[in-house]
């Protein structure tokens, strides 16, 4: 993944998540993806209300 030098975005996350093996050939990912592109939207918004949070915060702090 870090060698794909992929800029994480709204939609790099989307193309990924739709087809993770198509965009990061070699990937360790082992699900085929996400078709539907409504659930899709639904987890980006997942994933960036949980970002905000403090306790994500404090984990991205520890990798820095």
């Amino acid at each position: 993944m870090k060698k794909s030098k992929i800029v994480w975005n709204d939609k790099t996350l989307d193309r990924f998540l739709a087809k993770p093996m198509a965009m990061v050939p070699g990937t360790a990912m082992t699900y085929d993806g996400v078709p539907d592109a409504a659930d899709r939207a639904d987890l980006i918004a997942y994933l960036k209300q949980v970002n905000e949070t403090a306790q994500c915060e404090r984990a991205a702090s520890w990798h820095k």
